[in-house]
């Protein structure tokens, strides 16, 4: 794992828009590891739920 941000966490959802003619990610997300859902971008730091993203590989 390379760092402990929100974008390597399985709890974190990433935003995207659609485009004409397909989906592009945005600079934004959010965390459903807490009771309410939390706006998130990418790169803010790991908390303390912090669960390492599965290898979809």
């Amino acid at each position: 794992m390379d760092s402990f941000t929100c974008s390597n966490c399985a709890h974190y959802y990433q935003h995207y828009i659609r485009t004409r003619r397909r989906f592009v990610e945005i600079h934004d997300g959010h965390c459903v590891a807490a009771p309410r859902a939390k706006n998130r971008t990418p790169d803010t730091p790991a908390c303390d739920k912090f669960l390492p993203r599965p290898d979809r590989t």
